[in-house]
This record gives structure tokens, sequence and C-alpha cells, in this order.
């Protein structure tokens, strides 16, 4: 009897979390449009965008209110460190994410996709205080939206997606756009670049760069200006097309050979090798990795890949560390050229794309790299090295 009754309390507390759940999202449809949503702080949270047909939906414009209450929130819901690793990348508002690396497409669900590309303007409401990061990853670039005067956060990583406009509020107290780049009100921060143009120059006023990602670009150029004093975390990621320049008297930073560095701390902060050639400047001491990175965009011409990687790096003599020396290249074949006869410091060493690696030492040192070098190779089974002395 007890069982029995144990057996009916867990029913009936299950049926109960079952009827939370269906109370807690709800969904409303606006012409063509579906809105799933949920309660959240302040009014509503709209999570996901359903497209109902292919027809009428050129312009989605997001409600202000649902049943009396005020969206304040828009966008998917991000996944938790334990969901990345099971589910991979997260879908974007309309349920749109990355295919699997084995298919022949490149987003899925496919159809979902195709639909999303017919939308050209998206209106956001006055009201809407959150619009999350995730909301338009994987979204074409040949739509337009608002950002209202409420938003202040995350703004950099959604409007990364290349938008054909991107207007902001004037009321609007921490971002303002000049130049197509998206500033703080005050001018001295650059969180994104919101129109690409083949030859950017970042406004004189940015003192501050955040940790952008040039990798899904169409700009050839980037002059960065003198009063530029702190790149976060300085590991700008471009595509080997990109051409960096700093203008005359910057104190910190300066580019030679495609390379980006800090001129006092000698470390290396991005690179690219438009013929393929990554030359690091004498002088470096230290270089990072996810320098150089090959990427995917949706442009009118459809999708498609672009950018290239470098197959060959030469090395300073006054190279003194170098971190994931394997991801400097995303092909299977790659040449170190060493100018140093000290052997840098191989840290975060991990399996790669490369799986044949020829480096080519000074003459007399080719034993000093296998000992110093093996050991860091030693758990990439894939992976073959070749030592060459140079004449």
């Amino acid at each position: 009897m007890k069982k029995i009754l144990v057996i009916m309390m867990l029913l009936f507390v299950g049926m109960l979390n079952v009827h939370e759940a269906k109370a807690y999202t709800d969904s409303i449809v606006r012409g063509n449009f579906e809105f799933e949503y949920e309660p959240t702080k302040g009014g509503v949270w709209i999570t996901r965008v359903n497209l109902l047909s292919d027809k009428g939906i050129a312009t989605l414009k997001i409600p202000a209110k649902i049943k009396g209450k005020k969206v304040v929130k828009f966008g998917t819901k991000e996944l938790k460190n334990a969901e990345w690793q099971d589910n991979g990348y997260s879908e974007n508002v309309f349920g749109v994410a990355l295919a699997p690396d084995d298919a022949n497409y490149i987003y899925e669900p496919t159809d979902v996709f195709e639909l999303t590309t017919k939308i050209k303007k998206i209106q956001v409401p006055d009201t809407v205080k959150t619009i999350t990061r995730m909301s338009f990853n994987y979204f074409h670039d040949r739509a337009s939206i608002n950002i209202p005067k409420g938003v202040t956060k995350d703004v950099g990583s959604f409007a990364y997606n290349n938008w054909k406009k991107i207007t902001i509020s004037k009321k609007n107290k921490k971002f303002k756009i000049v130049n197509g780049c998206l500033l703080s009100k005050d001018g001295k921060i650059l969180y994104s670049f919101l129109k690409e143009k083949e030859k950017m120059v970042v406004p004189k006023t940015v003192k501050t760069m955040k940790n952008i990602s040039l990798t899904h670009t169409k700009i050839s150029t980037l002059v960065l200006p003198k009063g530029l004093c702190n790149i976060e975390a300085e590991g700008l990621k471009v595509s080997s097309k990109l051409t960096i320049k700093v203008a005359k008297g910057n104190k910190k930073y300066a580019a030679k050979y495609g390379c980006l560095y800090n001129k006092k701390t000698k470390k290396l902060v991005a690179t690219c090798a438009p013929d393929g050639v990554l030359r690091i400047p004498e002088g470096i001491t230290y270089a990072t990795s996810y320098y150089i990175e090959s990427g995917i965009r949706v442009d009118d011409a459809g999708i498609h890949e672009f950018g290239g990687v470098a197959s060959k790096m030469i090395v300073p003599e006054s190279m003194k560390q170098i971190d994931s020396i394997l991801e400097f290249s995303s092909t299977e074949e790659f040449t170190c050229v060493m100018k140093g006869k000290t052997p840098p410091k191989l840290t975060c060493v991990i399996e790669s794309f490369v799986k044949k690696l020829t480096v080519y030492v000074p003459k007399g040192t080719k034993t000093l790299y296998e000992e110093k070098w093996g050991k860091a190779f030693k758990y990439c089974d894939s992976l073959t090295v070749t030592y060459i002395e140079q004449e």
C-alpha cells in the first residue's frame, strides 16, 4: 500500500511539473511570425521566433507588449558549458545552428535558414532592454536592425553579423556609431565594426579596442589610430587577406610584414599572411596563437568560405616562446623556418589540422631542436615532424 501511495505521489508531482512547464513557455502569433515567450523580471522574454510562411516576412516587427506585459528581453538562451560539450553550437533566435562537420551544408535546419534570408528588416521596440548575444548568430548580412535606447549590453556581440544597416537610438547612453564603428558614448572604446568597407579607419578618439575577431570580414585594410593604447587580450583574430596599419606616432603598437605587435612587451598581437607566408618581425619575443583563421560568411553571392591560411612561418632569432604553434596553420603541411639557435619554448601544443611539420633550423642545432621540441610534440600522435639544418 505504501509503495502504491509513493508511486501515485511521484506521478502527481510529475504532472505538476509538466503543467508548470507548459504554463512557463507560451506563444503568440503576429502576422506570419510566431513568438515563443516566457515571463522574466519586468515583463516578457521572447526566446524564439518561428517563421510560418515564406511570404510577408520581409519585416520582423518585435511586439512591444504581449498580453499587456512589456517585452523587455529578446533572444535565444545560451548553453551552459556541459550543454556546449554535448550539443555543440547554440541555436540563434530562429532555431538555426551550425551543421555537423561531416554535413554537406553549413547551417541547419536548412529550410529554416533559407526562410530567414527573406527577412530584410528587424524592428526592435523601445521596451526591449536586453538582446542576448547569440540571437543573430548564423544570420545573413542583408538585413537592417535598430538598437533601442535601453539596450546597453552585448551589442558588440550580436552586431558583429555585418548588418546591411544598423542604427542606435540617440537616447542610448552607452553606444554610438562613428564611421561604421560601434563606440562607447565618449568615443574611447571600440566594441565592433558595424559597416564594413575595404578600408576601415578606426576613429582617432579610440583608446581601447575590445577583443575583436575579423575572420568574417570584407575589410582588406585596417588602420589603427595614434592614440590606441589597449587591445584587450591582445588576441585580435584576423583573416589572411587583411592588412593592418598603425598611425604614425603610436607609442604602443606597430605593424610590420602584416603583423601587429606590442612595442613595449614585444608580444605578437595579430597577423595576416596574404601570400601564405607568415613573417614574424625581428624583436618579437612572444607569440600566441589564433591569429590566422579561415572563415565562412553569407552574402549576396550565397554561402561560401573565404580567407586563407599560412603554410609557412618564418620565426626570428628573438623569439622566446610560442603558444600552440600548430594552430598558426590549418594546412596539412606546415613549414617553420627558425632563425634562432636556441629553440623557443613551445606551450599548449595540441593536435590540429597539421599532419606534417617541417622545421628548418640553423646549422648545428638539429639535435637541440629535436630534444627540446620533441617533448612538446610527444602527444601529437598524428603529426610527423622533420628537422632540416639550413646551410
